[in-house]
């Protein structure tokens, strides 16, 4: 079975975009299934906006979705930094205060800080340029988001599920071992082969590097 499978993605030719083509197809299609995009942020549904991406993926090659693939993964590893589990941390994490010193339990779940990257990549491209720059973005009065929920595990699956809508899928992971197999060199968001860029902080010192961002999100968090 094994070789029976490494002939299939033999016969499929790896697709050619150019960098600018790829970042395009697949942002185009992020925003494109956003039908929210223009509405109030409590009208924004995560699993609706991953149905619509799964319905406009459906329509598109096997060579399209490997290159949807192949970008969502390494976007995802673009999201692998100390700055954005902080981010994580302070959105989602427990935490108490002390004498106006607001104290961040810093635990972070490896499952759980997967899911958080894919809902900062739902939020679109322009979104994740700036929070990839500077994580104080987050509060620059362009963004209003549900920080109630704050997990998109289903954009991990949206590939093999739009592949599944039309052809047979085998173990339902055929696009992502298509990138695993044509583009070794790109790191799997569950792979312990990549390295983050340093140690996320946490605790008190959350507040001293970030306050401003502290205090707005954990004001909402109060409310």
């Amino acid at each position: 079975m094994a070789l029976m499978l490494r002939v299939e993605y033999n016969m499929i030719s790896k697709p050619v975009m150019s960098p600018t083509e790829e970042e395009d197809f697949f942002w185009n299609a992020i925003e494109k299934s956003n039908r929210s995009q223009s509405s109030h942020w409590s009208d924004y549904n995560i699993e609706e906006h991953l149905e619509n991406l799964i319905g406009l993926l459906s329509h598109h090659t096997k060579e399209e979705l490997i290159i949807f693939e192949k970008v969502f993964q390494e976007k995802m590893y673009e999201l692998y930094t100390a700055n954005i589990a902080e981010l994580s941390i302070i959105l989602e994490n427990g935490y108490t205060t002390e004498e106006g010193k607001i104290i961040f339990d810093d635990y972070i779940s490896t499952d759980g800080f997967i899911y958080f990257r894919c809902w900062l990549i739902l939020k679109g491209k322009q979104f994740f340029e700036e929070i990839t720059e500077d994580i104080n973005a987050f509060i620059n009065g362009k963004y209003s988001f549900d920080i109630g929920d704050t997990w998109a595990e289903g954009l991990l699956y949206v590939s093999d599920e739009a592949y599944s809508a039309n052809h047979e899928n085998q173990d339902n992971s055929e696009i992502q071992d298509a990138v695993a197999n044509l583009f070794p060199d790109v790191i799997h968001y569950d792979s312990l082969d990549g390295d983050m860029d340093g140690v996320p902080i946490g605790g008190e010192d959350l507040q001293d590097t970030y306050p401003q961002l502290v205090k707005e999100i954990t004001d909402l968090r109060n409310k």
